[in-house]
Order: structure tokens, then C-alpha cells, then sequence
């Protein structure tokens, strides 16, 4: 790997090597985190892409998708609290959505809390809308989902 300056941001797979320091940021960011042997079953798993945002060697943060024939689910998105607000979490999702373009996904959909608008401005700059909501969907505080699509798929029914 190249030598990175502190402003260097890149991204790559994700390696089992990576899970505990990405359990450890999901464990700061979420109410209810994947554990390191979450992620380490979930990269074994021929339907999942993984990538990590690396900085100075460091996990900047990270994302996952699960992979279903041509559709993919964003399963997991996140940046280091301290790192956020740099541009990370758009870099992570563009590379995401490129990586499973390559492997044949045409269209990729998730979940976001109906009050996270950061994230859902963030998803809608990258070609996501709202298609519906799930009622009660998350827990630890209770809140609505917005299930989101990067294609209405309301209109293929």
C-alpha cells in the first residue's frame, strides 16, 4: 500500500483483520452494533461486499452490502464520530455502489432512521429516494424506518 499523508483517505476490501476495529466503531455509533464475529461471518459470505475507508492506517470507517441476484441492501455504513463530516461516508458509499455495479447490481436499497437527515441527504445526493417506511423498524430509542431505493421500484409492481 502507498504511503498516506493524514488527508489521504483510500478505499479497499475490508479483511477479517479489520473486524475489530470496525466492531469497535459500529459499537460507538449504534444502539445496537454488530459484533467482530458478525462482520468476520458476514466477509465469509460469497453474496457481501465489504470495504473500509483507511486514513494514515487507521479505519476511517466502513460499509457492507448483502448482495440478492441483481439487487443489493446496504447493510452497514459508518464513520468514526471524529471523522465524520470529511467527505468519508460519500467516498464509502460511491465506492460500494461501484463494486457491486461490477459484480452485476443494478439497483441497491436500505434503511435509514426517519430522523438521521444527515444520512438521508447523504443517500439522496447518491441517487437513493424514499419509496416507504417501516413502522417501529429500530429500537433503543424506537423510531420509523425510511426504506429507501436507488430506483422506484414501486412502478416495476
Amino acid at each position: 500500500m502507498d504511503q498516506m499523508n493524514e488527508n489521504t483517505v483510500t478505499v479497499v476490501r475490508m479483511r477479517e483483520a479489520d473486524a475489530a476495529e470496525v466492531a469497535a466503531i459500529e459499537s460507538a455509533i449504534f444502539s445496537q452494533p454488530w459484533t467482530e464475529d458478525g462482520f468476520k461471518r458476514s466477509l465469509s459470505s460469497p453474496y457481501t461486499i465489504y470495504l473500509v475507508a483507511r486514513q494514515d492506517e487507521k479505519i476511517a470507517g466502513y460499509a457492507g452490502l448483502l448482495r440478492t441476484f441483481d439487487e443489493a441492501d446496504i447493510t452497514n455504513i459508518a464513520v468514526r464520530p471524529e471523522m465524520q463530516g470529511n467527505g468519508i461516508g460519500e467516498m464509502l458509499l460511491r465506492s460500494l455502489m461501484e463494486a457491486g455495479r461490477q459484480e452485476g447490481i443494478v439497483r441497491f436499497t436500505l434503511e435509514v432512521r426517519t430522523g438521521n437527515e444527515k444520512a438521508i441527504r447523504l443517500y439522496e445526493k447518491c441517487g437513493f429516494a424514499s419509496v416507504g417506511r417501516r413502522k417501529n423498524f429500530y429500537s433503543f430509542p424506537t423510531e420509523d424506518a425510511n426504506i429507501m431505493w436507488t430506483q422506484d421500484v414501486r412502478s416495476e409492481l
